[in-house]
């Protein structure tokens, strides 16, 4: 039996890899970038400052990967441009803090990298959500209609380095005597600041918003291998933002690493996706995570409610509820593969139709060979059901003989 190979939608031409000098001058920017983040990270042992100080090292190292390997895609430029200007902005302005706010005069030109690290810091934030995805996974916009778009992107995010350029620092950035060396005051002063909001407000908040329509858009209308990429992306941010929402609505710590984390792991998916690695595996990793989210609430939710019952009806005897505690523990642990087994049923089911049929189908052949004994209704049946489940270029049984196997 020989399997029809996936759709790809397209052939993938080959492209060659960037230049030698090109990627001397990549890498060492990267590598640059990546030590002034670890210069930022000295003397914390915050896990979320961790975390958060990742998520720039992986997008330089990705998008530094990805410049190398496909520099015809302009994701990956953008993705290394991104993570460039985020980690300068990230470890110019640790070290600006340190000049500033706790050693005041131990670092000469404290003031410029307060600059420097403002004017980098939403331009590099601005290309990672808003530009990136517009272009994502083939590196050109969906149809030449949202050029609109990245105009008035280009034109916010200018409007936004001209304020951080010209205006004053953020309020609680520095110490009131730390001020901007260029601000500019007076009417051009406020003109710049209203200028600034424009562009940070509607501006932005068009792209960003656009941004995340293109990728509905591109979704509905891909197949094969756009479609595999887009799932990495969608997956990892759908993560984000629900971890988001829980963190926005609880303050738990937990969701807010489990965001970080999100955002860190954002560049590898959309290498995966672009260098196409092991890209038909998302499908395997999305239904996992629904299968184990869904089983570890409804572990969750009978743990607690066996221990408040337990602990009810066990107060007349004990005190103490260790006896409750095991007790739920071991109903949960008998739950577990029982639980598992249904909710991998009606994830199949509900979200994986095509899979859960083929199971379906496959063990009533099995159940139907059973009882049949006519080798041509075999053939006929197997060469029918698998044709029908599997989707294979061609198929062959064959069938021992006394003189060996014979093709029917």
């Amino acid at each position: 039996m020989t399997r029809r190979p996936p759709n790809t939608g397209a052939t993938r031409a080959p492209q060659p890899g960037a230049s030698r000098g090109v990627s001397i001058v990549v890498w060492t920017v990267s590598a640059i970038a990546v030590v002034l983040v670890l210069l930022n990270q000295t003397g914390t042992a915050d896990l979320n400052g961790t975390v958060s100080n990742l998520a720039p090292a992986l997008e330089l190292a990705v998008g530094a990967m990805l410049v190398i390997r496909v520099p015809r895609n302009r994701v990956g430029w953008l993705l290394w441009l991104g993570g460039v200007l985020i980690a300068i902005s990230i470890g110019t302005g640790g070290i600006a803090v340190d000049g500033l706010v706790t050693s005041p005069g131990k670092i000469p030109g404290a003031i410029w990298l307060a600059w420097l690290s403002g004017v980098t810091g939403y331009p590099g934030f601005v290309i990672a959500a808003g530009f990136l995805p517009l272009v994502y996974p083939s590196g050109r916009l969906p149809s030449p209609r949202w050029r609109a778009v990245v105009v008035v992107g280009v034109i916010a995010t200018l409007l936004v380095i001209l304020e951080s350029a010209f205006g004053p620092f953020p309020a609680g950035s520095y110490p009131p005597s730390a001020q901007n060396p260029v601000q500019i005051t007076g009417p051009a002063g406020d003109a710049i600041a209203v200028l600034g909001s424009l562009g940070s407000a509607p501006g932005i908040g068009v792209l960003i918003a656009a941004a995340a329509i293109s990728i509905v858009v591109r979704y509905r209308r891909s197949v094969g291998v756009e479609r595999e990429q887009i799932k990495w992306f969608a997956y990892v941010a759908a993560i984000v933002i629900a971890a988001l929402v829980v963190a926005g609505l609880s303050g738990s710590w937990v969701a807010w690493l489990v965001v970080l984390t999100g955002l860190a792991l954002l560049p590898v998916a959309i290498g995966i996706a672009v260098l196409r690695y092991r890209l038909y595996d998302i499908d395997v990793v999305i239904r996992r995570t629904l299968v184990y989210a869904v089983l570890a609430g409804l572990l969750a939710v009978a743990y607690g409610g066996s221990v408040l019952l337990l602990s009810a009806l066990l107060a007349p005897l004990t005190s103490q509820n260790s006896l409750a505690v095991a007790g739920s523990t071991l109903l949960v642990a008998a739950l577990f593969q029982p639980v598992r087994g249904r909710v991998k049923s009606i994830v199949d089911r509900r979200f994986y139709r095509s899979r859960y049929d083929a199971k379906q189908e496959l063990a009533e052949l099995g159940q139907r060979l059973l009882g049949e004994v006519d080798l041509e209704g075999v053939r006929s049946d197997v060469v029918a059901t698998i044709g029908r489940t599997l989707q294979p270029a061609s198929v062959s049984v064959w069938l021992r003989t006394e003189t060996g196997p014979e093709p029917r």
